[in-house]
């Protein structure tokens, strides 16, 4: 089953919506989820999931995570409990509402998740793969719950035109945040 968003990426690949259409469409998955996505991030600097000693603002998250020193006298580890508890409230639901079963090494690797409750997710592919695998087994996705995550990035990349929109997503994500399109 195709989710509503992939539906609009897939409309406007095809010519049938136009990127203003699709470009909304992905703003307002990650305001019901609270969720932003940069793509400006190295996850090797600071891999995992993170809070503020004190709440601070996007922008400054992103600033912190370009330095393991600095980002390190911000933010904290979650541990292990409270990752786990990230993806179940958050980030799962964000993930299954869209339909963005992506593989770690086509978004998380160079990713930053920002959510509303001030938390950061810095996964490495590895990291967000094992995540997704995790909640694809209490999920049942596809009606499995023995997912593993090689399983899972093999089943995402069989997807029906995968590659299209996982390119259109990246540079989504980067207008979404006011960065010029790439080409």
């Amino acid at each position: 089953m195709t989710r509503p968003l992939i539906s609009t990426f897939l409309a406007h690949l095809d010519g049938e919506a136009s990127r203003e259409v699709a470009l909304q469409a992905y703003r307002e998955a990650e305001e019901k989820h609270g969720v932003r996505i940069y793509d400006d991030h190295d996850a090797r600097v600071a891999p995992g999931a993170f809070k503020p000693h004190m709440p601070i603002s996007e922008e400054r998250v992103r600033t912190l995570t370009r330095s393991w020193e600095q980002f390190d006298r911000a933010l904290e580890p979650l541990g292990r409990g409270a990752e786990r508890d990230l993806v179940i409230r958050q980030l799962g639901p964000f993930i299954s509402d869209t339909g963005l079963w992506v593989a770690g090494s086509d978004l998380a690797d160079d990713h930053l998740f920002i959510f509303r409750s001030g938390e950061v997710g810095s996964w490495t592919g590895e990291q967000w793969d094992q995540h997704l695998a995790n909640w694809g087994a209490v999920t049942q996705f596809l009606g499995r719950d023995d997912w593993t995550a090689e399983r899972l990035v093999e089943q995402m990349r069989q997807t029906p035109r995968y590659r299209e929109w996982i390119q259109l997503l990246r540079s989504l994500i980067a207008e979404a945040r006011g960065v010029a399109v790439r080409a």
